[in-house]
């Protein structure tokens, strides 16, 4: 019985969460109650209270679980130093779609962790930093141009997948799989028609 009871405490904590999530995202923290939340959840205020102190306290774990995740995630995908070369359009490509499937994994965690936090600025700095040393580590392995300044590159592919996921993804008009192809092609052909250029 204790055992039921546990699960069922997982459970019903688990719903406010994501009716904490939705709220959230789509009313913004000062406008979400924690009464919305509740009835959302389809639970009591005292069920609420037993699990979380305050909204504050709902808002920073939804903020903090995804942005370990997603730390988690950028430490994983940095290439091994033993890619072949053409292996390498392919295994960014894998890395870059990994990244976006995240973010549409959940939309309104991603609305809150990325855009609606209060420091999200901040914890953007942090996101650029780890490609950066992602960056770096692959450079050393040959991967990509020695010239190149990994801060600034690392600014740009951040740059791209931000824009895209609030224009892009979030909105559904294109996949993970869709956007991660757009983004490797420049990456790796960049924009010039070889062809055309031939011609002048």
């Amino acid at each position: 019985m204790p055992r039921e009871k546990g699960v069922k405490g997982k459970e019903s904590r688990a719903r406010i969460k994501e009716a904490a999530a939705h709220e959230f995202a789509n009313q913004g923290f000062y406008n979400t109650k924690v009464s919305t939340i509740i009835t959302r959840a389809k639970l009591t205020q005292p069920a609420f209270y037993l699990y979380f102190s305050s909204k504050d306290a709902i808002f920073d774990e939804l903020v903090n679980d995804f942005r370990s995740r997603l730390h988690t995630l950028i430490e994983t995908i940095r290439l091994s130093s033993d890619v072949q070369k053409e292996e390498l359009t392919e295994r960014m490509l894998i890395a870059i779609e990994t990244l976006f499937r995240f973010f549409a994994e959940d939309p309104n965690l991603t609305r809150i962790g990325l855009i609606l936090a209060h420091d999200a600025e901040e914890f953007k700095e942090k996101i650029i930093a780890l490609i950066t040393e992602n960056l770096r580590h692959e450079q050393q392995s040959g991967y990509f141009r020695s010239d190149l300044s990994m801060d600034i590159v690392a600014v740009c592919i951040f740059g791209m997948i931000e824009r895209l996921i609030i224009s892009h993804l979030l909105p559904k008009k294109s996949t993970p799989n869709m956007l991660a192809r757009e983004v490797v092609n420049l990456m790796m052909t960049g924009m010039v028609d070889s062809l055309k250029m031939d011609e002048l």
